[in-house]
């Protein structure tokens, strides 16, 4: 099936910045048009993977994203993707706005319940087993 590429693509650079390790920074690039080309790095302490794409057929959309991290903490994102750029010194990640709109899947819930039982159940199954083996030697 043909799934059509991004309506008006509005290509944006993220740049991400570990707070707890001051050298490490990552660049993510995302919604980009398919005809532009993402080629890999020259530079020696930066690691650029070629773009992907990610097909999200319920939505009928397809997205293309890159990825560029080093271990140095000035990567320079805007320079290495040359598009709007955001940092996340700009936005805050803050616990409760993540958890306000997050929803659970029920289906995924139900299935990790049952996985749940099934392991007790066969853990109580092989116990009766071995109980009973030990006390069928024993006598």
């Amino acid at each position: 099936p043909y799934v059509s590429p991004i309506q008006n693509p509005d290509p944006a650079v993220y740049q991400l910045k570990s707070p707890e390790s001051s050298n490490i920074s990552v660049c993510l690039f995302t919604d980009f048009d398919s005809e532009v080309i993402v080629k890999p790095s020259t530079e020696s302490n930066m690691i650029r993977l070629k773009s992907t794409s990610l097909d999200m057929k319920t939505m009928d959309s397809k997205s293309n994203g890159a990825l560029a991290w080093s271990n140095s903490f000035d990567l320079g994102c805007n320079s290495t993707f040359n598009y709007t750029f955001h940092s996340s010194s700009e936005f805050p990640c803050d616990a409760n706005v993540v958890e306000k709109g997050f929803e659970t899947d029920m289906n995924l819930n139900f299935y990790n319940l049952l996985v749940i039982v099934l392991r007790i159940t066969f853990l109580k199954v092989v116990g009766f087993n071995l109980l009973m083996t030990l006390r069928l030697w024993s006598s």
